[in-house]
C-alpha cells in the first residue's frame, strides 16, 4: 500500500497513474443513464420515463453526477456510485380549469423492472438500533457500476417532507425530520457496508452535499470507524448549493441520537448546537465547490472562514452525449448558412415534438417554429427568480416590449413538494397565462421537466435564461448544455458562471460574444436590465450574421463546459489531496 501512494504521489508521473485510484461516490440522487430511461420507455411509455426519470434527479445535481460518474470510469478511475431506489417521486399535472398540481406517483416497480438484479440483500443496522433489508440493484454507467439500495420504508421519495408521512402520522414533522435521518444513514452507512461486501476498497469516498455526511467512516460510533478496510480512505466534501437548507444546524441531542463520536463533533459545539457543513469541512480530507465564485462564497461564510484555504474548486461540466446533438461537433467546417439551417432543422422537430408533450393544438408549432425559442428550465426555487416573468408580465409596457420581441418561451422545472414560496410563484405565472391567451401562446409552461426530455429542449432552443439572486447560485449547468448546441445565454453572473460566458459589451479583444448579460439591482436581477437583454436577444436573432457569430462563440465553449474538463480538475485534485495527506 504505500508503494502504491508513493506511485501516485510522483510529480512527475502522468495522470494515467492517478487513474488507478478506487472512487466511491455517494449522493442521495444520480440521474439514471440514457438507456435505462429508454427501457422504461420501449416497456412502460414515455409518461412512466418521464416520472422514473424524476426520482433522482429533483434538481441539477442529478445528471451532474451521472456525466461525472461516466466520465470518471472513462478515464480509467475504478468508479462505484451509491444512491438510494425511490418507490415514488412527486409529478406536477394539471387540473381541467389549467392549474397545475402536485401528486405522488409510484415508480419503484419501473425501476426494478429495468435495473439488473445482483442477488444481494443486507442487513443495515440503523442508528435506532433497528435492522432493516436492504435489496441491491445495479446500472451500467458506462464502465462505471452504480448501485441502488432498496428499502421502501426509508427511501419512500427523495427529501422527504411533512407531506409525505403516513396517513394519521400524529406528528408529521417529526416524522419527516426523522425519515430524511434515515435516508442519509442508508445512504452513507449503506453504501460503506456495501463495497465492503464487494471487497471495493476505496481510496477516495466523493460525499456529495450534507445529506451523505455518513457516508464518513470515521465520524461515527459504530462497525465502520475504525474498520481497516477504510483506513486509508481519504473523504471528500462537495458543495453544491450555498443555501441555508442544505447547510443544517443540529442540536447535541441530534448528534447523540446519530451516534456521531462526541471525541470529533465536542470542538465544533456552540450554544449546544452544531454546523453540521463546518464539521464536514473541518474532517474532510478535501472540500471543493461546483465553481470558482461557489467556493468564494464558501469560504465567506461564517462558519467557514477558517478553513478558507482548505476550499478549492472544481467548476460543473456535462457530457456532450447526450446533451450535444452531433451536428454541431461539425460546426467548424459548416458555412453560417447551413449553421443556421441546422438549428432550423432541429428547433422543426422541437415544435413538431412540444406541441403534443405540452398538449397545445398542432396549429401552434406553424405559428410559432420561426420564433426565438428561449428556455427557462430549471429546479423551481425562489432565488432562481421565475417571478420575474409574472413581474414583467404584469407591467403593460414590458408585457408590449416582449411581445413585440417575438420571443417564445419554455418554462419547466420541479417544485419541491414542500416549497409554498415556489409553488405560489408557479401559479401566479400560470393564472397570468390563463387570463392572457396572446402571452399564454408565448410562454408555454412543460410540467414536469426532466433529464429524458431535456435534451430535446437544448438541442431546439436558441437560447436559455439563467438568473439568479447574488450570491444564491452554486454553478448551474443548463446554460452550458445549451451553449453546446449554439444556444445564446441570458444571465448574470450567478445564474451563467462568467468563466464561460461572454457578456455582449463587455467583450475582450479578440474575443466575440455569447450571451446578454442581465445586472443587479440590490443583489437581485433587474428586470429592466432583463428585459434589454431580451431585446438585445431578438434583434440578434433577426441578423443571420450576427446569431451565427454567437452561435459559434457559444460551440467554442464546448471543451471547456466538458464534463472532460471538469475530469482533469477532478484528477489533478486527487492528486493534490493524496500528495497532501502523506
Amino acid at each position: 500500500m504505500y508503494m502504491y501512494y508513493r506511485c501516485l504521489m510522483d510529480k512527475n508521473n502522468s495522470l494515467n497513474n492517478i487513474t488507478q485510484a478506487s472512487v466511491l461516490e455517494v449522493a442521495m440522487e444520480t440521474s439514471l443513464p440514457t438507456e435505462i430511461l429508454n427501457a422504461i420507455d420501449e416497456k412502460f411509455g414515455t409518461q412512466a420515463a418521464q416520472e422514473t426519470s424524476m426520482s433522482t434527479s429533483v434538481g441539477g445535481i442529478g445528471p451532474l453526477l451521472r456525466d461525472r460518474v461516466i466520465s470518471q470510469a472513462n478515464r480509467g478511475l475504478k468508479v462505484t456510485g451509491v444512491c438510494l431506489l425511490y418507490d415514488t417521486v412527486w409529478a406536477q399535472a394539471w387540473h381541467g380549469w389549467n392549474h397545475l398540481y402536485l401528486e405522488r406517483k409510484s415508480i419503484g416497480h419501473y425501476l426494478r423492472d429495468v435495473l439488473e438484479q445482483t442477488g444481494l440483500s443486507l442487513d443495515l443496522l440503523l442508528f435506532d438500533n433497528t435492522t432493516v433489508k436492504v435489496n441491491v440493484w445495479k446500472a451500467a454507467y458506462s464502465a462505471a457500476s452504480v448501485y441502488f439500495l432498496d428499502c421502501p420504508e426509508i427511501a419512500n421519495v427523495v427529501y422527504p417532507c411533512e407531506e409525505d408521512a403516513p396517513p394519521l402520522t400524529q406528528n408529521p414533522h417529526d416524522w419527516a425530520e426523522k425519515q430524511r435521518l434515515k435516508q442519509s444513514w442508508l445512504a452513507g452507512r449503506g453504501a460503506l457496508a456495501l463495497v465492503k461486501h464487494l471487497a471495493f476498497k476505496p481510496d477516495f469516498i466523493i460525499q456529495s452535499e450534507t445529506p451523505t455526511l455518513f457516508a464518513h467512516p470515521r465520524l461515527y460510533k459504530d462497525e465502520f470507524q475504525k474498520d481497516p478496510f477504510f483506513s486509508q480512505t481519504k473523504c471528500i466534501f462537495n458543495d453544491h448549493t450555498p443555501l441555508e437548507y442544505a447547510h443544517p444546524i443540529w442540536p447535541r441531542s441530534t448528534l447523540d441520537l446519530v451516534k456521531m463520536d462526541p471525541a470529533i463533533y465536542k470542538p465544533f459545539i456552540k450554544n449546544d448546537k452544531i454546523d453540521v457543513t463546518q464539521l464536514l469541512v473541518a474532517k474532510a480530507d478535501g472540500v471543493f465547490g461546483v465553481a470558482e465564485k461557489h467556493a468564494h462564497v464558501m469560504r465567506a461564510m461564517p462558519s467557514l472562514k477558517e478553513y478558507s484555504q482548505k476550499i478549492k474548486h472544481i467548476t460543473n461540466g456535462v457530457s456532450q452525449d447526450p446533451w450535444q446533438k452531433h451536428v454541431f461537433q461539425q460546426a467548424d467546417s459548416m458555412s453560417d448558412q447551413n449553421l443556421l439551417a441546422a438549428k432550423d432543422k432541429l428547433k422543426k422537430e422541437f415544435t413538431d415534438w412540444i406541441w403534443r408533450r405540452a398538449c397545445l393544438w398542432p396549429t401552434w408549432a406553424k405559428t410559432m417554429r420561426n420564433k426565438p425559442i428561449v428556455l427557462w428550465t430549471r429546479r423551481i426555487t425562489s432565488y432562481k427568480r421565475l417571478d420575474l416573468l409574472h413581474t414583467l408580465f404584469k407591467n403593460p409596457d414590458l408585457r408590449k416590449c416582449f411581445l413585440e420581441t417575438g420571443i417564445v418561451l419554455i418554462v419547466g422545472g420541479r417544485v419541491y413538494q414542500r416549497d409554498n414560496v415556489s409553488e405560489k410563484m408557479v401559479y401566479n405565472l400560470v393564472e397570468l397565462l390563463n387570463q392572457d391567451q396572446e402571452l399564454g401562446d408565448r410562454i408555454i409552461f412543460l410540467q414536469n421537466f426532466n433529464v429524458f426530455d431535456a435534451p430535446r429542449l437544448f438541442y431546439g432552443a436558441d437560447g436559455a435564461i439563467m438568473l439568479s439572486n447574488d450570491g444564491r447560485e452554486a454553478s448551474a449547468t443548463g446554460f452550458m448544455k445549451a451553449q453546446m448546441n449554439g444556444g445564446v445565454i441570458i444571465a448574470n453572473p450567478d445564474g451563467a458562471i462568467p468563466e464561460f460566458v461572454t457578456f455582449k459589451g463587455k467583450e475582450k479583444a479578440g474575443e466575440t460574444a455569447n450571451g446578454f448579460g442581465v445586472s443587479y439591482t440590490n443583489g437581485e436581477p433587474d428586470i429592466k436590465s432583463f428585459m434589454k437583454a431580451l431585446e438585445d436577444f431578438s434583434a440578434m436573432y433577426k441578423n443571420s450574421a450576427q446569431h451565427a457569430a454567437m452561435m459559434r462563440a457559444a460551440l467554442k465553449q464546448t471543451s471547456k463546459v466538458s464534463i472532460e474538463r471538469t475530469t482533469d480538475e477532478t484528477i489533478e485534485f486527487y492528486k493534490r489531496i493524496l500528495e497532501i495527506g502523506n
